[in-house]
């Protein structure tokens, strides 16, 4: 049973997918899953014909995810590697720190939820179950005692031109979805007590 659970896990890692709800879970794995679910719904064929508005006229799947400048997530909430192990970026990292990574997250969550809040038109019903993940996330980061570190420099993407801003909320929701997906995998792995060994 237990090989099974590691399995499933394992498995939802590999896809993306959060973790699966019925493994021990960290304070805020619950509000992680939520805000990806979220996100990978609008992502979703389904989730698009449903907010036709958000990208209608162009293909939001052809698009490239548009990421944070200036963001270090990836490499502080990167596993520890063993020394006969590299990791993908070829560095081994002996030294994870859980504090580090998880004030980025809450960085590049602030910085996702500011980016959102300026989006026009505000009344946009799409957004309102990423907001709502995003800042459900954010209050319990906080509440477990995680401020955000500097936040990541601010990144101007709306203009004055209606289509320009949904075709920049595509790549935005893009890069927030694979971002959301680097956070699942972090508190997965601070949940398991791996970075302690």
């Amino acid at each position: 049973m237990k090989i099974c659970a590691v399995l499933c896990v394992v498995v939802a890692l590999a896809l993306g997918s959060p973790v699966p709800l019925n493994t021990h879970s960290c304070p805020c794995s619950s509000s992680a899953r939520s805000l990806l679910s979220s996100l990978t719904h609008i992502m979703e064929k389904k989730g698009k014909m449903e907010h036709q508005d958000l990208f209608a006229g162009f293909n939001c799947t052809d698009l490239e995810a548009q990421m944070i400048p200036h963001t270090q997530t990836a490499s502080v909430c990167q596993p520890n590697a063993s020394d006969d192990v590299l990791s993908c970026s070829g560095q081994t990292n002996s030294s994870f720190s859980a504090t580090e990574c998880l004030r980025n997250i809450a960085g590049d969550l602030h910085y996702y939820k500011v980016l959102l809040d300026t989006y026009e038109p505000r009344d946009s019903g799409g957004l309102s179950p990423v907001m709502t993940a995003t800042s459900e996330l954010t209050q319990c980061l906080e509440a477990n005692g995680t401020a955000a570190g500097e936040f990541p420099e601010q990144w101007h993407v709306w203009s004055n031109e209606p289509f320009d801003n949904r075709v920049s909320l595509c790549k935005t929701l893009k890069g927030f979805h694979v971002r959301a997906i680097t956070m699942n995998r972090a508190l997965a792995y601070i949940d398991s007590g791996d970075h302690r060994k």
